[in-house]
């Protein structure tokens, strides 16, 4: 089992601990990169920027950013981009090595305290460890042309999101799906168009 898990899950228990800043900030003393996060071939990463790769969106918020990692695929040269994590270690280890995006220390829950509008909001493996991510989904509608999801829900999961077919049927709630993809029959990628004003 990787080093940060004891930081995200007790397994034993089947519940989330959820301590993020403790994990961030063991990652140097006890030698590990949590989920791996500066190795970007992840599938999961791929497929998502291949679904937005022919889209320009100038105004990007990326929740639940981390290092940065997927942050550093989103900013081009014509575009803003804003991450933000709850961690602050996480914020700092992005804001060093990404100087070029915008990061700050947030709760997701909270991203509507930011009271501004973007062309996409992207979530990548955050929701499963928001006990409130429905309505999460729901404020992002509210502040954003498109949103991109990609979640990993594994068979008999301890995170919030309990099945692919849950979190496809909360995103079709407040989204047009205009890509949706399944692989592995546990990670949803989708990218949907918010229905505000239609």
């Amino acid at each position: 089992m990787p080093k940060y898990h004891k930081y995200v899950f007790d397994t034993d228990a089947r519940r989330l601990v959820g301590d993020f800043e403790a994990m961030y900030g063991a990652e140097d003393r006890e030698a590990f990169d949590s989920w791996h996060s500066h190795d970007a071939r992840h599938m999961r990463l791929r497929l998502a920027l291949t679904l937005i790769a022919d889209l320009n969106f100038s105004n990007i918020l990326e929740v639940g950013c981390g290092k940065g990692t997927a942050a550093q695929f989103l900013k081009r040269s014509n575009n803003r981009v804003l991450g933000v994590d709850m961690a602050p270690t996480a914020i700092a280890k992005a804001k060093a090595s990404f100087p070029d995006i915008e990061f700050r220390c947030l709760d997701a829950r909270e991203i509507g305290s930011l009271a501004e509008q973007f062309d996409l909001v992207t979530f990548q493996a955050v929701l499963a460890y928001i006990d409130t991510w429905r309505e999460l989904l729901a404020t992002a509608a509210g502040m954003t042309d498109y949103v991109l999801v990609a979640e990993y829900v594994p068979a008999n999961p301890i995170g919030m999101v309990k099945s692919v077919n849950e979190l496809l049927s909360a995103f079709s709630e407040h989204f047009n799906v205009e890509h949706k993809l399944i692989y592995d029959d546990e990670v949803v990628i989708c990218l949907g168009r918010s229905r505000r004003g239609l």
